[in-house]
């Protein structure tokens, strides 16, 4: 899909974004960093209208840490100051929740959209009226899904998320990506840890707990190890000489769930980091509604940013193309691939 010039300043892509389907249309709704605004994209009109967010006094937004479109004209977003807001269309602030009163002492509220490191999303529980997001309790280096219920002043509920399986020590050796990746679908929490390819499910009304081996045909599964203990630029190496699992999502039209991946490359000092980075390669696998695998396949080499690139919509994966390698798409217009089953 690409989109025609607009009438205002779009991004080439989000790094943070939320969709929605509405009477049979699918929307994202971005976080326009650049502009401190939600751009939200129909993507059948190919038309970008911008919700422009408070920056200053009292009901000021800082910059966001998670979007979940509930509708056009209710979207829930957390900022930097781990306040969540409930906004409509024109950007009024419907509800406010501090979500710093949920946390004890020596928890880190983690509501995350980094794909070097980990995505964990804030979401809205719309049968039970909660929001629900992933806490750190830093002591034990464990990690919690807390639901605040928002209609009933301080009541919240809380889930302990199982260590991986495979990786079950990630206190050592695996910098900035030893978190979960946190989705919400329905009543389960689905989450994953970058490090291994495993998928695990809590059901939060029965506190059943699900563990899914889920192992690329075309890759390692597993990260190795970081034993230098360096600087960033020993970290970044280690980062791109091993895979990395991307969250979970859910496409409801068909009841079935994705999974993208990045593939390790060949550490070659000479070419750079920039094209390192941008020429790794993309793995999608999906799985029917019981978990069941269904296939993987390659993406386009060279076409989507490994840091700002995708999105689940109802029936479909929306993709930003955005590569700085990619020689054809190399203006700043806004086009979005979809992958649709067919």
């Amino acid at each position: 899909i690409k989109f025609p010039p607009q009438d205002v300043l779009q991004l080439k892509s989000y790094y943070l974004s939320s969709s929605v389907h509405v009477d049979s249309i699918d929307y994202l709704i971005g976080y326009n960093y650049r502009l401190h605004s939600l751009d939200c994209m129909n993507l059948k009109s190919k038309s970008v209208t911008q919700i422009v967010l408070p920056g200053d006094g009292p009901d000021a937004i800082v910059r966001l840490s998670g979007i979940y479109a509930q509708s056009l004209d209710s979207v829930w977003i957390s900022d930097e100051s781990e306040r969540a807001f409930l906004i409509d269309s024109v950007g009024t602030i419907k509800r406010m929740i501090d979500l710093k009163k949920y946390l004890e002492d020596q928890e880190q509220l983690l509501i995350n959209t980094n794909y070097a490191m980990f995505t964990s999303h804030l979401f809205y529980n719309a049968s039970r009226h909660s929001l629900m997001f992933l806490v750190k309790h830093t002591p034990s280096n464990t990690f919690i899904v807390k639901e605040a219920f928002i209609d009933e002043v301080g009541k919240m509920a809380t889930y302990q998320l199982s260590s991986s399986k495979v990786v079950p020590d990630m206190s050592k050796g695996y910098a900035y990506i030893n978190f979960p990746n946190v989705n919400f679908v329905g009543e389960n929490i689905v989450y994953n840890y970058p490090v291994e390819s495993s998928i695990y499910m809590l059901d939060i009304r029965t506190n059943e707990r699900k563990y899914i081996l889920a192992d690329s045909h075309y890759t390692s599964n597993i990260i190795e190890k970081c034993t230098t203990s360096g600087d960033y630029a020993t970290l970044e190496k280690h980062w791109l000489e091993n895979s990395h699992f991307y969250d979970i999502m859910y496409l409801p039209k068909y009841k079935i769930y994705a999974r993208l991946h990045a593939d390790k490359v060949d550490f070659d000092e000479k070419k750079g980091m920039e094209k390192l980075i941008n020429e790794r390669d993309l793995y999608l696998m999906l799985f029917d509604e019981n978990m069941e695998k269904i296939g993987e396949t390659k993406l386009s080499n060279c076409r989507y940013s490994p840091f700002t690139s995708w999105n689940a919509t109802y029936g479909g994966i929306a993709l930003f193309v955005d590569n700085v390698l990619d020689e054809k798409n190399n203006t700043d217009d806004l086009t979005i691939d979809i992958i649709s089953l067919k």
